[in-house]
């Protein structure tokens, strides 16, 4: 029996995590960074189809040929073989994101041409990271409130309001701290309320090219029991966690954007629409720094950052294009709470080996675990 073939990428940092303007070095052979986007709706003749596409760099690289040898016919004799090579990141490059619907990823792919016979071919994913300084967003320390209200209707009779209102210190945060918030209900119609909750919600905007599709996705919710009549129901200090989720705004990509808000959400029994109360929180990569000095860390002194041009609708400010300090403590990097993807593509042949099953990595602060009764499974769309 002859030895087994053994067909890989192999990267000098073997953590698979990049930033942009950084210096990959690889094995083999092309190198693609993109987004996409892709949804259906309707059905039968009516179902139609929306999608947007976004080009970072598709770079094709020939390690082993005839351009190296000068000659059309190269065998090589049962050796262990590599083609050392290195490609350049690009700045401002946005941070990778996998999700049903869309997508930012970036992979390398190498491919043997074998003349009478099936290609081989070997990728692997690789996540890169574009850092989102909370300290460079204006008003992130700063705190916010919202208020809202709403009337139930039944027949001709209109209720007394349902008010809620929710507060926060800051509005800033980073993945692995919790969002502490207060929030009050008043209740001043005659129906009972079946439930309030609390959560905290990525809102995702998927951009085609002739239509935006939002969803909400749940990283984590509090519930609190019914509300009668004229009652009122207090949060108090209660606390969100954020698990490693990608920075707000999903820096440099166009058709992509994420946002995150706490929720207050009243239900009402019977019929009639929930009351939704959303405040905006900014998550960021690294911690405004007063939070960090009370965690016992001191942020080292960043070099000038790289002024890029904001996404639609984020905060006007520096956005960072380097790469995370080696000497900030605390920090990790950890596998995206949405989950593993599977990432087969429309090239890929039965043929294709790698890492398919994957799931991008994001900065997380071992600051404040969360209470175990209150966690569970994120399902991104």
């Amino acid at each position: 029996m002859g030895k087994k073939e053994v067909f890989q990428i192999i990267l000098d940092n073997p953590s698979e995590i990049f930033y942009p303007d950084q210096l990959v070095s690889a094995i083999n052979v092309i190198f693609k960074g993109f987004a996409n986007v892709r949804w259906s709706e309707g059905g039968g003749d009516k179902r139609r189809t929306y999608s947007s596409t976004e080009k970072y760099f598709h770079t094709k690289v020939c390690l082993f040929g005839k351009e190296q040898t000068g000659k059309d016919d190269v065998k090589l004799k049962p050796d262990k073989y590599s083609y050392p090579f290195s490609f350049q990141l690009a700045k401002g490059l946005p941070s990778s994101y996998e999700a049903k619907i869309g997508r930012v990823r970036y992979t390398l792919k190498a491919h043997i041409d074998i003349p009478w016979a099936f290609d081989k071919y070997t990728k692997r994913l690789i996540t890169v990271v574009n850092l989102l300084d909370l300290n460079a967003i204006p008003g992130a320390m700063n705190g916010s409130s919202k208020t809202d209200e709403k009337t139930l209707c039944c027949l001709c009779c209109k209720s007394d309001p349902i008010t809620a209102t929710v507060m926060l210190d800051r509005t800033g945060y980073v993945p692995g701290e919790s969002v502490v918030f207060r929030a009050e209900i008043n209740n001043r119609s005659d129906r009972e309320m079946t439930c309030s909750s609390a959560k905290l919600v990525m809102l995702v905007l998927y951009h085609a090219t002739s239509k935006t599709k939002k969803v909400n996705n749940v990283l984590f919710e509090l519930k609190h029991g019914k509300i009668d009549g004229g009652g009122t129901d207090i949060w108090m200090n209660e606390k969100l966690h954020i698990p490693p989720v990608p920075p707000s705004y999903l820096q440099g990509c166009n058709i992509i954007d994420i946002r995150y808000y706490v929720m207050i959400t009243v239900d009402p029994s019977g019929a009639g629409f929930d009351l939704n109360v959303p405040l905006e929180v900014v998550i960021g990569s690294i911690p405004l720094s007063s939070i960090a000095e009370q965690h016992g860390m001191v942020l080292p002194q960043q070099p000038q950052a790289t002024l890029l041009q904001p996404s639609p609708g984020a905060p006007k400010g520096i956005y960072s294009a380097t790469a995370m300090p080696t000497n900030l403590p605390q920090a990790t990097l950890v596998e995206s709470a949405m989950g593993r993807v599977n990432t087969t593509e429309d090239d890929d042949t039965k043929e294709t080996t790698g890492n398919t099953d994957f799931a991008p990595v994001y900065t997380y602060y071992n600051w404040d675990k969360p209470d175990p009764k209150n966690t569970f499974t994120v399902q991104c769309q």
